[in-house]
């Protein structure tokens, strides 16, 4: 009986191997690292003994391990890893390490991106990104684990290129037929998919598919079947790749990959959409958000579901729907602030080219300093130009991305004007006094979008946005007089004017429908400027058609606007 004790306790602590070489020795140990969930004490009893050793590499595994392992029962950024990674990283600079500093500052950057802290992320692992550049790859801890993690950080801030070169960096170091290589294989056809080159996405993912059947990783193949799916859907084959994601999704719930399940859920219900199939994306919309409100680093999720049910309700032509949809999205852009979203991703990857390529700069000047006085000039020159010209490119994307969030915003702002204006209308009773202060908004809201206008055309950038997307001049055109919005108001005005209406069709049998847009507009007061606004014509147009019918009636010209 004591010695199964002994035995059990003895196998809930890890084990260190010191006939094995030193790096071999630190892989070793973090290969045994298990997930104790929220038990911390059993977590810190069994990393006990690196603590004990007199070797100080495995004091920097230890509180790595620990950080690591606080985070998972913290679910969430929390002090004791703070504390715990930065003394991991503190001994491990100590020590003179880089293979051991770089796997250390990779985990501490996988735990901020983890958690989205995006910007923090993106400081260490280009940090880790430098230092990878002086070291021999073969030195470094779990060299394919610190490749793929790189790699994976750099696809989702958006450097998808340099997201595949680390990936084919981590698949040169995984073991063959293993389920790292099956994730990083997977994740190459993905980054791939994202540049649109389907060709070689396939290849990648059929390598994928190919090796997590053969050792049964029944996730990733789910994982892969979605990203075939994704696939299908970039090419336009919209039903074998709802056909790939129900499959994926059936998989995930069988082995509740809650994380993919819901990603499965959400490009499912998109495609759905397309083909106008809105009950079935309703449901697993319902069921995505209902996940993704339930864990705090799925914000973005939240976003993409929001933006999904704004389609739906534009769809429907649902305006109270796709007010609610429209004020969700507006506060979760302001909580995604500080986030992962997608604004602040992109400012990520710019930062993360201009470190990089500062990195390149200054390691080009070390080397520059070994060669002749002449060649030192050009390359000096030369660098310089290069400089400038990724200097230009950037402020020319930043410029373009600042230009677009504004114009975004923009359109949002008086496209929620306009829901709640005709929400407000249609909250009312139809009275000519609720229609007359619809019409004076929809008049300032016009004014609004003509100014706007205006300013497309003081900016290049913001007129090319606006030649591409077109948003400002259908939303203008949406607020003109339709047939169907001058057969509401009319009918409301019959009722409000009777005598005076009946009189205008018995005095004047031979006016036109557009002579009466214009009278009974002018009955209500509106302007020349406002008439013009609202029935799409110019200021002259409206002028013309009132000498018209004053040169038609003449004495009688006055009584087309008295009555009651």
């Amino acid at each position: 009986m004591l010695f199964l004790i002994f035995e059990n306790l003895f196998s809930q602590q890890i084990v260190i191997k010191n006939n094995l070489d030193s790096k071999r020795k630190l892989e070793s140990v973090i290969l045994q690292n298990k997930n104790f969930g929220k038990d911390t004490l059993a977590l810190k009893a069994f990393l006990s003994p690196l603590l004990k050793s007199s070797d100080k590499d495995l004091h920097v595994i230890y509180y790595n391990l620990l950080a690591s392992g606080f985070a998972s029962a913290n679910e969430a950024l929390n002090t004791s890893s703070n504390r715990y990674f930065s003394k991991s990283l503190e001994i491990a600079k100590s020590n003179v390490k880089p293979g051991l500093e770089i796997w250390v500052l990779v985990n501490y950057a996988f735990y901020l991106y983890d958690y989205k802290k995006t910007s923090e992320a993106l400081q260490v692992y280009l940090d880790a990104d430098n230092r990878i550049r002086d070291t021999d790859h073969h030195s470094i801890v779990l060299p394919s684990d610190c490749f793929k993690k790189i790699g994976f950080f750099m696809g989702t801030i958006g450097d998808t290129t340099e997201a595949i070169d680390y990936l084919k960096m981590a698949q040169q170091f995984a073991d063959p037929n293993s389920k790292e290589l099956a994730a990083i294989i997977d994740n190459i056809g993905f980054y791939y998919l994202e540049l649109d080159q389907f060709e070689d996405a396939r290849k990648y993912l059929s390598q994928a598919d190919k090796i997590s059947r053969s050792i049964n990783d029944q996730i990733r193949y789910a994982k892969v079947l979605g990203n075939m799916g994704l696939l299908e859907y970039k090419t336009g084959n919209l039903e074998r790749a709802i056909e790939f994601l129900k499959q994926d999704l059936a998989i995930s719930e069988k082995f509740q990959s809650h994380y993919n399940t819901n990603y499965a859920r959400i490009l499912l219900s998109k495609i759905l959409i397309d083909k106008d199939q809105i009950n079935e994306a309703k449901v697993l919309l319902t069921e995505a958000q209902k996940f993704a409100e339930s864990k705090p680093n799925l914000k973005k999720d939240v976003f993409e579901i929001e933006e999904l049910k704004l389609k739906i309700a534009q769809r429907e032509n649902n305006p109270q729907k796709e007010l609610l949809a429209l004020r969700k999205l507006k506060f979760l852009d302001e909580q995604l602030i500080n986030s992962d979203s997608k604004k602040n991703l992109e400012r990520s990857n710019i930062r993360a080219q201009k470190e990089r390529y500062a990195s390149k700069l200054s390691l080009a000047n070390a080397q520059f300093e070994k060669e002749q006085f002449k060649s030192k000039a050009v390359i000096v020159i030369s660098i310089l130009l290069f400089c400038l010209i990724i200097l230009l490119i950037i402020f020319h994307k930043k410029q373009l991305k600042t230009s677009q969030d504004k114009y975004d915003k923009t359109v949002l702002r008086l496209q929620l004007e306009k829901v709640q204006s005709e929400q407000k209308l249609s909250e009312t009773s139809n009275t000519l006094s609720s229609y007359s202060t619809y019409l004076y908004e929809k008049n300032e809201q016009i004014e609004k979008l003509n100014n706007e206008l205006s300013k497309t055309q003081r900016s290049a950038s913001y007129l090319s946005i606006e030649k591409e997307k077109q948003q400002l001049q259908k939303l203008l055109d949406s607020h003109l007089m339709t047939d169907d919005n001058w057969r509401k108001f009319k009918e409301v005005f019959q009722q409000e004017y009777p005598v005076y209406f009946e009189t205008l069709v018995n005095d004047f049998p031979n006016l036109t429908e557009s002579n009466l847009r214009i009278i009974t507009l002018m009955k209500l007061g509106l302007s020349n400027q406002e008439i013009s606004s609202l029935l799409g014509i110019t200021i002259e147009a409206v002028k013309k058609s009132k000498q018209r019918l004053k040169k038609r009636f003449v004495e009688k010209y006055e009584d087309l606007f008295v009555g009651n």
